[in-house]
């Protein structure tokens, strides 16, 4: 770890010989980090977020107090005021503030506050940070020793275009006072230009609407020497968006086109445009593979590779890229094996404001966007690859804001769907974690905790099947709903159906899609004045038998990528004898032991090609998370 990082600075706080309760004052949530939650995990240091003092007074005395000597608790307060701690408590324990001012004294503390972790790990491999800053000095120096947004030389349109683009792509996640200034200055310096620069710097959509208008504009006036298009730099950039499918290629005539224009226009072989399509995506995920990634870079990497996955299963002849895909896929889930043993125990802990870190908190984000109605769309067994799938069929209808969450482990609907519906990890459902029944119950308490009363909410399940019918929709049926859980299990279906691995299920997807039921759901709860989310609750693999398991009634749960046990003994063995991994029990019951088939295989028939879920794999763990939005016009 580089002697400036800045996580070494935080931990630097926690040394042995430790304290058995240290309360933290965290105004800058540093221990929403993984990395570091993951380090504090490591010394023996249980980290609990403080929220509502009588659930924690009944976790302290009925987890804790027993074996006060033999364990370490760090009490880390959500609201950063301590004093609402118990005094007992609070009386015993060590006390620690921490802050990013702290962390790069010599840069304004209130724009470094707003700093992302991403923006604290380039800074810290800087050595040359000079005398002390004003505000304007550090969001200048932010912009171009870190974002490399050079704002102050821009001169023409194209490098205004430029720069734009180069802001929706950057690795950091900009604050919005650094967005403010980077506008204004951008506003105030390319008057002449008309761009509305406010909009291009704020929302991705906004500029990739304007370059796809102002490309077909662009053929279709000729192509003018004057044109910003005309810019060699610009154009690679723009070559680069229409083979990631930000722009999309127009029908033109190509033999009134230089070659080097060609790339936003509709080839005759529409194979090539994806095979095309497909490498750039693969020399992104490979640009990932070479640094280290983040919890945010995995959801990242997930949906370049899924988007890549999907166009290929669209090829006639896909076997040269299948094989290039496939190398690159056992890359990614060894890594993310990796990762995953190490920080997926800290994710239950961390909070993020643009998507719930793991599907318990879904209730909780959207909760915090303050809509008066939301709905909630669980895509039983959807993952990304399929996800890619679905937006492609219907972002020429709705806008979407895409991210990503983390489902429990082991990744079986009643373990991991309960979570959404409970808002709780599975620990506390231990008596109904082999079934989903209690779900609807679930569901109208978790609301209730947020003020919202049973009546108005609704929780509807076995949806997607057969023609749409909106009568039957009890959430647009009921003007008093301000509140909808609704599950589609469609896809979870048709997983546990098919008999042609993933590509088999892209085709019967598309049969689906094409009957119209996800549109016109999505269309009537946008209409009805719904905030709409889709969501998942664990993914899908596919996967080749290894042969099946035969114990008997041994295990609780046989499942084709995972077997359960109420023993720790009986998992070992079993452990011992089948090519298997052991899951730590992270979040999970007493009783519950987990045993997950490898990447790649299945606990069925050897030689059998099935689509199944259970395991860690990336495709089973990480799932969508979307917001569904009115297509901008």
């Amino acid at each position: 770890m580089n002697k400036n990082n800045w996580r070494r600075k935080v931990l630097e706080h926690f040394q042995a010989p430790f304290y058995h309760i240290t309360l933290v004052t965290d105004p800058d949530s540093l221990l929403q980090d993984e990395a570091i939650i993951s380090q504090l995990r490591k010394l023996g240091i249980e980290v609990v977020e403080f929220q509502d003092r009588a659930v924690f007074r009944y976790w302290y005395e009925s987890q804790y107090r027993r074996n006060t000597f033999s364990r370490y608790l760090l009490i880390h307060p959500k609201s950063d005021d301590i004093s609402d701690i118990p005094y007992d408590i609070w009386i015993q324990g060590n006390h620690i503030s921490i802050s990013k001012s702290d962390l790069f004294p010599m840069l304004s503390a209130p724009i470094v506050k707003d700093l992302d972790f991403r923006t604290l790990d380039a800074l810290s491999l800087i050595d040359d940070i000079p005398t002390k800053r004003s505000d304007a000095d550090t969001i200048d120096f932010i912009l171009k020793r870190i974002y490399k947004l050079p704002y102050d030389t821009i001169d023409t349109v194209a490098e205004c275009l430029f720069l734009c683009i180069n802001r929706h792509q950057l690795h950091y996640s900009m604050p919005e006072i650094i967005e403010n200034h980077l506008r204004d200055a951008l506003n105030h310096k390319n008057s002449n230009l008309r761009l509305v620069m406010s909009e291009f710097i704020h929302s991705p959509d906004a500029l990739y609407s304007f370059l796809q208008k102002e490309w077909c504009d662009f053929l279709e006036n000729g192509t003018p020497d004057n044109h910003p298009y005309r810019d060699i730099k610009l154009q690679d950039t723009l070559a680069g968006l229409f083979r990631i499918g930000k722009l999309n290629p127009i029908m033109f005539d190509k033999d009134s086109l230089p070659d080097s224009l060609l790339f936003g226009v509709k080839p005759h072989n529409e194979e090539q445009s994806r095979v095309l399509s497909i490498n750039e995506h693969i020399s992104q995920i490979e640009k990932m593979l070479e640094l280290e990634i983040d919890r945010r870079g995995w959801v990242n990497l997930i949906g370049l590779f899924s988007t890549a996955k999907s166009n290929m299963f669209t090829l006639e002849f896909p076997s040269e890229i299948s094989k290039k895909l496939s190398s690159i896929e056992q890359v990614i889930e060894e890594r993310f094996a990796l990762w995953l043993n190490i920080h997926y125990g800290a994710l239950a802990s961390l909070s993020d404001q643009h998507t719930p870190v793991m599907l318990q908190k879904v209730a909780e984000h959207v909760h915090l966007q303050r809509s008066p109605k939301k709905a909630i769309i669980v895509m039983d067994g959807l993952s990304f690859v399929q996800w890619s799938q679905v937006r492609s069929d219907l972002q020429s209808s709705f806008d979407f804001i895409e991210n990503g969450t983390f489902a429990w482990i082991p990744t079986l609907t009643s373990v991991s769907r309960q979570a959404i519906f409970s808002g709780e990890i599975p620990k506390t459902y231990y008596s109904t974690i082999h079934t989903t029944a209690n779900e609807e119950k679930e569901w109208r308490a978790c609301w209730a905790k947020y003020g919202i009363a049973p009546i108005h909410v609704t929780y509807e399940k076995s949806l997607g099947q057969g023609e749409y019918n909106k009568a039957e929709i009890k959430a647009l049926s009921k003007s008093s709903i301000k509140v909808a859980g609704l599950v589609v299990d469609i896809i979870d279906k048709l997983t546990h159906n098919t008999i042609q691995g993933h590509r088999g299920m892209h085709g019967q997807i598309s049969i689906w899609l094409k009957t119209g039921y996800l549109r016109s759901l999505l269309h009537d709860l946008l209409e009805a004045g719904f905030d709409v989310y889709i969501t998942s609750d664990h993914g899908n693999k596919e996967s080749v038998g290894i042969g099946a398991i035969r114990e008997g009634v041994l295990a609780d749960t046989r499942g084709e990528r995972v077997r359960i046990y109420n023993s720790e003994e009986l998992r070992d063995r079993a452990a011992q004898k089948y090519s298997s991994q052991k899951w730590e029990s992270i979040g999970l019951p007493d009783e519950f032991f987990v045993l997950t088939a490898k990447s790649g295989e299945a606990f069925v028939k050897e030689g059998e090609v099935v689509v199944s879920h259970g395991g860690t794999s990336i495709e089973e763990v990480i799932v969508p998370f979307v917001r569904v939005k009115k297509r901008r016009e």
